[in-house]
């Protein structure tokens, strides 16, 4: 009985320890597998972009290279302290020559002196404030239209990223529609080839009809293979533009269709466009009041600039290098001054220089209303684009309904022997071209929409 027992108690641990050993390894394995491939909706690949696009990162450093130099520029009108320590070693003093009549002897004739000793040192502490510098002044305001230029700039970065990666998305997506077409029109040609291969046994076809077909269907095999590359190329710029490492696999959650369902087409017609809302024309916008500034800056060179400071030094004046020795003496000496510093004339260089800022201001401010009107020409350019895109979606979305009857009824011709497979062939190739036209049709769609909504600044 005890041996029973020992031998069930036995089985129960060794049955355990494989229970546990498996869950381990299944689990392993399926963290393995979540972690070989990654799954995308369109906004999912348009954020994890902005999260990893290294376009965005350098973008994203603009924005706090600009917060340092608003820093930089404030800290320049506060308190400035700097220190130094000098040290002179006389290897020989200068000699000077006075009249010995200074010291009784005969006139005319002079007495050598040395003044100094052969080992200096001083140390200085300078303090410095800036009190009133007009240029300081503009710079201070200009550096936070800097920053806000480096925001727009992010910001524009952003919509430029999401803008190629829904492009992208969509062209991964047009392949893989394309490939999946090929391959039951694929499907569909081998059955048929197969019914005709049996009639032919049968005698109820022709041998010239079984090899149109095959010669059909290894040119559809061939656009397969072909697409199939196309795809891997596609997938790789996804890739690249998502900042994601070429071995990781990634899976595309979303079709054009499910994409198109959740569009209202008909209200991106009626969207109105606000010049001020475009993120190019802010971005403009903020350069010319940038040019602004540094005209204002230029002319700010005119006025005066007021400043204070104050030093204190300690000299120590040795024969011998003790400087350590705190009993020998450290002779001070301090002031405090204040310097105002007027420009009187350059000789016109400063007045070449306010021309050349206000010529510039100019341009920008020329710059800016050109590409304001170019912004008008493009949303409508876009609408019509999307408009023309709408129509021949709709189009080519009744033709395949058209072409798909055809080649059922052409199909079912064949079978029953009153067409030959010439006839097949070409209906299948038309049914394959109006596949082919409305998924292209449904891609240009979809990219028309993406100009549109561009244009209105809404990506």
């Amino acid at each position: 009985m005890v041996l029973q027992f020992r031998h069930l108690y036995l089985n129960f641990r060794i049955l355990f320890c494989c229970s546990v050993l498996l869950w381990f390894i299944t689990t392993d394995r399926a963290l393995a597998q979540g972690t070989e491939s990654l799954l995308f909706t369109l906004k999912q690949a348009q954020e994890y972009a902005i999260e990893h696009n290294p376009t965005i990162h350098n973008a994203v450093l603009d924005v706090e290279i600009a917060k340092k130099v608003i820093w930089e520029n404030t800290a320049m009108g506060l308190p400035q302290i700097n220190g130094s320590v000098g040290y002179t070693n006389n290897l020989s003093l200068a000699t000077t020559l006075i009249p010995a009549e200074f010291f009784g002897g005969e006139p005319g004739t002079f007495q050598e002196v040395r003044f100094g000793t052969q080992h200096n040192a001083n140390a200085v502490l300078t303090a410095s404030q800036l009190i009133f510098n007009g240029p300081y002044i503009v710079a201070l305001q200009a550096a936070k239209i800097y920053k806000r230029v480096s925001e727009q700039t992010l910001e524009k970065t952003e919509y430029d990223v999401k803008e190629i990666v829904a492009q992208n998305y969509y062209l991964v997506l047009l392949s893989q529609e394309t490939i999946k077409t090929l391959k039951e029109n694929q499907q569909n040609l081998e059955k048929i080839l197969n019914e005709s291969r049996e009639l032919y046994r049968a005698g109820y076809m022709e041998e010239t009809d079984v090899d149109q077909l095959q010669v059909t269907l290894t040119s559809v095999e061939n656009s397969v293979r072909s697409m199939e590359r196309q795809l891997e190329i596609a997938i790789n710029l996804f890739r690249y533009q998502m900042g994601i490492d070429p071995d990781i696999k990634i899976v595309l959650t979303e079709d054009l269709e499910n994409i198109l369902r959740q569009i209202d087409l008909e209200a991106m017609l009626v969207k109105e466009f606000n010049l001020n809302d475009h993120v190019d024309y802010r971005l403009l916008n903020t350069q010319e009041q940038l040019a602004y500034l540094d005209l204002r800056r230029t002319k700010a060179e005119y006025w005066p600039t007021l400043s204070a400071y104050f030093s204190n030094q300690r000299t120590a004046l040795r024969n011998e290098f003790d400087f350590l020795d705190f009993d020998q003496k450290w002779f001070p000496s301090s002031m405090l001054g204040i310097t105002l510093n007027v420009p009187i004339f350059s000789s016109g260089m400063k007045r070449s220089q306010v021309s050349q800022k206000r010529l510039t201001w100019e341009k920008s401010k020329n710059s800016k209303d050109f590409a304001a009107q170019g912004l008008f020409l493009e949303n409508q350019q876009a609408r019509y684009d999307f408009n023309t895109a709408l129509e021949q979606y709709y189009s080519e979305k009744g033709n395949l309904e058209t072409a798909g009857e055809i080649f059922e009824r052409t199909s079912i011709k064949y079978r029953e022997g009153i067409i030959s497979s010439l006839d097949l062939t070409q209906v299948n190739n038309q049914y394959l071209q109006t596949q082919t036209s409305y998924i292209s049709a449904l891609f240009e769609l979809l990219n028309a929409k993406i100009r549109l909504d561009r244009s209105l600044n809404q990506l």
